[in-house]
């Protein structure tokens, strides 16, 4: 039978009796029989090249930026040596400094901060294949996107940088093993256009992470986290299936998501801790993995997210680097463009500012050799441009999208099925359209003429809404596909077209 003298005794009665130093060695050493180890994850999401602080989408600003970022993630690093830090894609498309670079200035941050892995999101396809592949030639960083073909061929055996590529990898910390899967939303062909893309496409995340899991659980990792450009919504659509994901496949610890731009620190789905970043580096996540060091079971998985404010500065470092292509950016984009005598209108269908766009894309259209009878085109907000100068800047904000043109002969009762589609946000130039209460017909004008039902009109569509417009327009989409509809690549981009227009014509 054991013998549990000594713990009988009393703390007091044993140090009366001299065993002080004893006591202090022997209580140490019974704490240390399980002692937890804690392994940090430190995650950002949909950057879109964000450097410097910005607004959120209430109009709040000085918030965010990947300066701030990195300002706690050095914080981070210094204090929590066992860590890894990772990103969840749409690194850079959406500034003018990092379009002029075509993303190299977030992928050389990244380098610079020792990112361990990113993923491709959707948005880092918006420059074309050639943008793509220049970055992961750049990239010093890991790649994990599991679920994209490359000319029909799997990432990461498609040959050239694109070998980069692997759908995960186990990353060894603090003396555990702590394995990463990489995934992008499976929503590509539903915004970007088989020309953009470029023989890239995105295949199902359930069975590239059912692949996935399967291989990296022979590595018999401790935890395993996946990094899914795919985020939260009160429920799943087709570009973010996270909860039927998460239910499908067992034997996820973690899930950092991105691409629906959502603060969401932490949530569970299942047995999955779930955790998201926002946007524009507004916020910056942090993972803890705290392990037994003796079972090297997963005690415990907490996850927060930081609101990077005014109380963080600009790092230095990340100001360095990006400083000269900053202010380059910042020169060009206050270039005044043209003069507005007065407000244009702002809104939805056959507003002001949608019937600018669309006699812009016309005329640009027309020079390239491409002309059209019409555009069909929407607006990215309903505020009116004011009168005074506008400039390249004010631009960006009405265009904040890089798309090109694509044109396509359609007949008059497509036409007006795809408007009838679209219910009222976009604007068909320069064709009138009116019905009656009961939503019938009343008329339906080219040019102040009637339409001609036997004849087929070229019209302009962005390559976005060609795409179905994110599956808003499937019906426009199909129509397009159509051997009549004669669909055709213009290579016009819509930003550039509009500000040539307004420069050509001085003042509006």
């Amino acid at each position: 039978m054991p013998d549990h003298s000594f713990t009988a005794l009393s703390r007091r009665t044993f140090l009366a009796a001299g065993g002080g130093w004893l006591g202090a060695s022997v209580f140490a050493d019974a704490a240390a029989l399980r002692r937890g180890k804690t392994i940090s994850i430190f995650h950002t999401t949909d950057l879109h090249g964000h450097i410097l602080p910005t607004e959120n989408y209430n109009g709040l600003g000085d918030l965010g930026g990947f300066a701030r970022c990195a300002t706690q993630i050095r914080r981070w690093k210094k204090e929590f040596p066992d860590s890894l830090l990772v990103d969840i894609g749409d690194v850079y498309q959406g500034t003018p400094a990092s379009l002029q670079t075509g993303g190299k200035l977030m992928i050389e941050q990244f380098n610079r901060l020792g990112y361990d892995a990113w993923v491709l999101g959707n948005h880092d396809f918006d420059w074309g294949r050639g943008t793509v592949e220049a970055a992961l030639a750049l990239s010093n960083s890991g790649i994990l996107t599991g679920n994209l073909t490359i000319d029909g061929k799997p990432a990461g055996s498609a040959g050239g940088v694109w070998d980069k590529i692997r759908p995960w990898s186990v990353r060894e910390v603090g003396g555990f093993r702590i394995g990463l899967i990489g995934l992008i939303t499976p929503g590509l062909p539903g915004w970007l256009s088989p020309a953009t893309l470029g023989g890239v496409a995105a295949t199902d995340p359930i069975e590239s992470l059912r692949r996935g899991m399967a291989e990296i659980q022979a590595e018999k990792p401790d935890a395993i986290v996946v990094l899914g450009h795919m985020g939260f919504r009160f429920q799943d659509d087709f570009a973010n299936p996270l909860r039927e994901l998460l239910q499908a496949v067992e034997g996820v610890d973690v899930y950092l998501a991105g691409h629906s731009h959502q603060d969401q620190p932490s949530w569970m789905n299942g047995k999955v801790l779930c955790s998201q970043a926002s946007y524009h580096g507004i916020h910056c996540g942090r993972i803890d993995l705290t392990f037994d060091t003796d079972s090297r079971k997963l005690l415990e998985r907490r996850a927060f997210t930081v609101l990077m404010d005014s109380r963080f500065e600009l790092d230095p470092l990340v100001i360095e680097l990006a400083g000269p292509g900053l202010a380059k950016a910042d020169e060009q984009m206050k270039r005044k463009v043209c003069t507005v005598a007065r407000a244009v209108e702002g809104g939805g269908r056959n507003s002001g500012v949608s019937k600018l766009f669309c006699e812009a894309f016309a005329a640009a259209l027309g020079k390239a050799g491409s002309p059209v009878d019409g555009v069909f085109h929407g607006t990215f907000g309903k505020e009116d441009i004011p009168a005074g100068d506008l400039t390249v800047a004010d631009c960006w904000k009405l265009l904040p999208y890089e798309n090109v043109l694509i044109a396509a002969e359609l007949s008059a009762r497509e036409l007006l099925e795809i408007v009838t589609e679209d219910r009222g946000n976009r604007t068909l130039w320069p064709f009138e359209l009116k019905r009656f209460e009961s939503g019938e017909v009343k008329s339906f004008q080219f040019k102040g003429a009637p339409v001609d039902e036997t004849r087929r009109y070229r019209i302009a569509f962005n390559s976005y809404d060609g795409q179905s417009g994110g599956r808003t327009l499937p019906l426009l989409h199909e129509i397009l596909q159509r051997p009549e509809s004669k669909r055709a690549e213009t290579g016009v981009a819509t930003r550039e077209a509009l500000i040539d227009f307004l420069l050509e014509k001085g003042e509006i």
